[in-house]
């Protein structure tokens, strides 16, 4: 009645279950056999604790459970035996294809730095390089039993953290506008951020392409709008630069010295650096001028110190008085 023969249940996933079966009817006593077929690796959990690896062959269970005592207890229990018992088998020697969604991507505009939102199409390929680490990370994500119903989600949750992140890190290295010219380098460069991750779960990243990469409209605008308004902000400084080039050259020393000395910032012919209320171009008051020209000539007297050691060097006469008495 107790003794049975557990047998893949096949279908092409990397994993198949046959779930929670220690119950009145097919509890798991000493003398059970265990198929493993070729390509597989099995294991049992048993309330959650793993066994050892089963290699691809035919194994006789010495699981301690005597079916007298199970028998009893069924009885005691009502058919609640109180235990979990699942047999998982494990794909080695195939890969399995899959088409992903990944999601809102946060990244980090290139230029503005701004947080933007993404959405990317993934076509990848794995394989189980390690089944027991697999199944390790896999199943120790439940608390209650895993069945098949929990193997799609929970892959995809296991393999989507490191590629999310990769993804947005990769993102923010690229201008918007470069995204879908650049799905071949992205796809190169998230592979090789998150083969390290994937390794430790017992997984080999066979192949990893993004097809798509889809930026929101309403960021779009958003980025076109700062776009304009940097646009014009550049413009004025440009013009402001230019200006300044006129009266000064590359003479930044000489106008800095200027300002200096006469407290007025100087702009050029016909702007006296004052507006009406007494307050400089700048919007500074007459304090805020002397703070700023004290700040100035602390920065400045290393290298008028230089200047003044200059002329004493190569002219050491110029500041003696003459011997004409």
């Amino acid at each position: 009645m107790y003794r049975r023969v557990l047998r893949d249940p096949g279908g092409s996933s990397l994993i198949r279950i046959l779930p929670d079966i220690c119950d009145e009817r097919t509890a798991i006593v000493d003398g059970s056999i265990l198929l493993v077929p070729a390509g597989t690796t099995g294991y049992l959990s048993y309330n959650g604790i793993l066994s050892p690896p089963y290699p691809p062959g035919r194994h006789e269970l010495a699981t301690g459970i005597d079916p007298f005592f199970v028998r009893l207890k069924n009885i005691m229990s009502r058919g609640d035996t109180g235990t979990s018992l699942s047999v998982f088998f494990i794909s080695t020697h195939k890969s399995h294809f899959m088409k992903l969604g990944s999601g809102e991507l946060p990244f980090s505009e290139k230029r503005f730095h701004i947080t933007m939102k993404a959405y990317a199409a993934i076509d990848l390929s794995i394989s189980i390089s390690n089944s027991l680490k697999f199944l390790q990370k896999l199943v120790g994500a439940y608390n209650e039993a895993f069945t098949e119903d929990d193997i799609v989600p929970c892959l995809h949750q296991l393999i989507m953290l490191p590629l999310r992140e990769a993804l947005s890190k990769t993102l923010s290295t690229l201008s918007v506008t470069e995204f879908n010219s650049n799905l071949t380098k992205i796809s190169n460069d998230v592979l090789n951020r998150v083969r390290q991750s994937f390794t430790a779960f017992g997984i080999n990243l066979e192949r990893f392409h993004v097809s798509q990469i889809n930026v929101p409209e309403e960021e779009i605008r958003r980025l076109y709008e700062l776009e304009e308004k940097f646009a014009g902000g550049r413009v004025q400084i440009d013009l402001e630069s230019d200006h300044l080039k006129r009266i000064w050259g590359n003479d930044l020393n000489k106008r800095t010295l200027t300002e200096l000395l006469t407290g007025i910032p100087s702009r050029g012919p016909g702007n006296t650096g004052t507006g009406g209320d007494g307050a400089n171009t700048y919007g500074n008051n007459g304090m805020s001028s002397d703070i700023m020209r004290m700040a100035m000539l602390q920065q400045l007297l290393p290298q008028l110190r230089g200047m003044f050691d200059d002329v004493l060097q190569n002219h050491p006469n110029a500041f003696s008085e003459s011997d004409s008495d």
